[in-house]
């Protein structure tokens, strides 16, 4: 059964105060089993394992936005070997930007689009936002066609750390 559920779009958080006209908003929630666990320990939990056919369309989606004037990353593998997280620490393609107890926020950006996620905890849930802020019309493109992979990719990976009792 899944975990994982959808949750209205934060008005009043940083995310939203970054948000542009063109742009993608996203927030979803998973229980917690650890309920200390703070936010930088469960993007760890949550992002340092990924399913090798997430590093495989990763790797294909490298290879063909890099000529784009997309950011990719040095290698394929979206796992991070780090303990914990601080700031100015690289995080998968992003850097942390801001660390708190109960929110980590990490960004990228490229000529295209900016990049932000949030992941939040509290005593019961985690809360794993995005916000992409679109620059160019080959920004809207790609968005719209990666969204359905974001859809899936987002929650599997987060049902999986929920399932493996990683948060």
């Amino acid at each position: 059964m899944w975990k994982v559920t959808a949750k209205p779009i934060p008005t009043n958080d940083f995310l939203a105060s970054q948000r542009t006209k063109h742009s993608f908003r996203d927030a979803l929630s998973a229980p917690l089993s650890k309920p200390t666990l703070s936010a930088a320990k469960a993007q760890l939990s949550i992002f340092s394992h990924m399913p090798k056919w997430v590093n495989t369309l990763m790797s294909i989606r490298n290879k063909i936005v890099k000529y784009f004037g997309f950011k990719v990353g040095s290698t394929t593998s979206l796992e991070m070997k780090k303990t914990d997280l601080k700031l100015g620490d690289a995080a998968g393609f992003m850097t942390v930007i801001s660390v708190k107890d109960h929110e980590v926020i990490s960004f990228a950006e490229d000529k295209h689009m900016q990049f932000y996620m949030s992941v939040t905890t509290d005593d019961q849930q985690t809360t794993v936002s995005t916000l992409v802020n679109l620059k160019t019309p080959i920004g809207r493109l790609y968005m719209a066609m990666i969204t359905p992979f974001h859809w899936v990719i987002a929650r599997v990976v987060i049902h999986n750390a929920v399932k493996e009792q990683r948060l």
